[in-house]
């Protein structure tokens, strides 16, 4: 399930949504989540079925989606009026 040595931070959308720096050592933390993925992948097995299981049962997911979604909540998106979606 988890085969991808790469990956993306995007820093450039980020400042375009008024990241600053203490914002990308927070992003940093939510790495955390290869190593929740690690954990999950060596208990469940490499098979992408029981691995997508795991996922949805894990506390510490769980807990990291919270994490991400508070903060995500909290940034700037350019072109939408958070405010008149509501």
């Amino acid at each position: 399930a988890i085969n991808n040595k790469n990956f993306i931070t995007g820093t450039l959308a980020m400042t375009s949504r008024g990241c600053v720096e203490r914002d990308f050592e927070t992003i940093a933390d939510f790495l955390l989540a290869l190593q929740i993925a690690v954990s999950l992948q060596r208990e469940n097995g490499k098979q992408q079925k029981e691995f997508l299981r795991s996922l949805q049962s894990s506390k510490d997911v769980i807990d990291l989606k919270t994490k991400v979604e508070n903060f995500a909540s909290a940034l700037e998106m350019p072109g939408f009026d958070i405010q008149a979606a509501k």
